[in-house]
């Protein structure tokens, strides 16, 4: 186990991935921007984007492997890798959570439940397109941004910019982040 977390740097990307979520999180919580759009111009909570780096800071620990000993050993590293993304994911979903308290902004919660969602969205392309994957939320989130919105309003395949109390928004993060820890679980590791 000592090997697999010294593998993975997870005392360096661990408290990097909650800094690069938590600190932009503070920052611009109560931020919002007109971005272009294919539709219009939607205003846009800028907590929308602060996942990003937390997703990317997964991705890098996720892809710090060592292929020889992992592709031959017998211990079960896909179950290793996502106890660590549940663990780094809970606790910036605990973060979010904390920050909406006290700072009375729901965009802090939204911002929580969309790590999940993005998470989850990254460990899917990761087990189809390997360590290009991190670039799978930001497209999300440009498509989100581009044809996600009919007016002020979003759509509701679009997840991300709905507000931290939308039930369906919830659902769909939890389901797609479940499905992402299945996909990383069951994809093969082999080095190619």
């Amino acid at each position: 186990m000592r090997w697999w977390l010294g593998a993975r740097r997870t005392r360096l990307m661990l408290p990097l991935a909650l800094a690069a979520f938590l600190l932009p999180l503070l920052a611009v919580q109560h931020t919002r921007v007109v971005l272009p759009s294919l539709i219009g111009s939607p205003r846009v909570a800028l907590t929308l984007f602060v996942p990003v780096p937390f997703v990317a800071c997964l991705m890098h620990a996720l892809e710090s492997r060592v292929p020889a000993p992992e592709d031959s050993g017998v211990r079960p590293v896909g179950r290793y890798d996502a106890a660590l993304v549940t663990a780094a994911a809970t606790a910036a979903l605990c973060c979010a959570l904390l920050t909406a308290a006290l700072g009375g902004t729901q965009e802090a919660a939204a911002a929580g439940r969309n790590v999940l969602f993005l998470t989850g969205l990254m460990l899917l392309g990761h087990a189809a397109f390997g360590a290009s994957a991190v670039l799978v939320p930001v497209a999300w989130l440009v498509l989100v941004v581009g044809v996600g919105f009919r007016g002020p309003v979003p759509r509701p395949w679009t997840v991300v910019p709905h507000s931290a109390h939308d039930l369906p928004a919830a659902l769909a993060a939890l389901l797609v982040y479940a499905a992402g820890l299945v996909a990383l679980v069951r994809s093969p590791r082999k080095a190619p």
